[in-house]
């Protein structure tokens, strides 16, 4: 467990990255289309993971979702190529990502499966994201964001 931690605090921090991130236009990474996950501090310890369906004019993309909780970080030692952080056991609100390569500006239907979630559907509309820093970008990629409440109600947050 402690070594996953530790990749995953590696990965957060960049040093794991490949060398040749995708790119786009002016050099900024690419964002992926799909949703971000968000959970309410409270609820975030019982609910480790959630499955979406996502259906949109494609058809629907059925993912299992991992969650984390946003815990401190802490930084390890360097080794000579290598260096990292790892997150400190502690309470915080919990996160996820699902990409969904299919994902366009139109309205989707989502429904989340998981203990003490409500599944009913809830329309969300994707927004627009530029890569890095830039707004206003001629081809932003669609992403949602969707918010998991202490009392297990889902609702788009962005």
């Amino acid at each position: 467990m402690l070594l996953i931690a530790v990749l995953a605090g590696a990965l957060l921090s960049g040093c794991m990255l490949p060398a040749g991130p995708v790119q786009s236009g002016g050099g900024a990474a690419a964002p992926l289309r799909g949703f971000a996950v968000g959970v309410d501090e409270a609820l975030a310890p019982r609910v480790p993971s959630v499955h979406l369906r996502v259906c949109g004019g494609w058809g629907c993309d059925e993912l299992d979702v991992p969650l984390m909780i946003s815990g401190r970080m802490s930084p390890i030692p360097c080794t000579s190529d290598t260096c990292g952080a790892v997150q400190i056991p502690s309470s915080g609100p919990g996160y996820g990502y699902a990409p969904v390569p299919k994902l366009t500006m139109d309205a989707v239907t989502v429904t989340v499966t998981a203990p003490l979630v409500s599944d009913a559907p809830v329309t969300v509309r994707p927004t627009g994201v530029c890569p890095g820093t830039a707004s206003g970008c001629a081809d932003p990629t669609p992403q949602g964001e969707i918010r998991i409440a202490a009392d297990g109600t889902v609702s788009q947050s962005r």
